[in-house]
């Protein structure tokens, strides 16, 4: 769950060199864990890529986000589906067995 904060705060973060003021409801310390995990990717991609620009780093920054972001939601899809299969067997072996 989202730790919110009751009013919008701004929040002063650094992200690959650059420092950034966000407006958010969300609480500064998780702006700022946001912002870290951001900052953190950008130089991880920067260091095994040298010659591009800050443009072309955010870019597969946000990809490899995204990529990141789509796993959890398939992993979490199949978890769901193997749940849902488990449930309807016992469900199976409850209907069938005798009482």
């Amino acid at each position: 769950m989202r730790a919110v904060a009751e009013k919008k705060t701004t929040t002063t973060v650094t992200i690959f060199g650059v420092e950034y003021s966000i407006t958010s409801d969300r609480d500064p310390d998780e702006v700022r864990r946001i912002a870290k995990y951001v900052n953190d990717k950008m130089w991880e991609i920067s260091e095994n890529n040298s010659l591009i620009t800050s443009e072309k780093v955010a870019i597969l920054t946000a990809l490899n986000i995204a990529e990141e972001y789509i796993g959890i939601l398939d992993s979490r899809t199949r978890d769901e589906s193997r749940r849902e299969k488990r449930t309807e067997r016992i469900i199976k072996l409850l209907d069938d067995s005798p009482m």
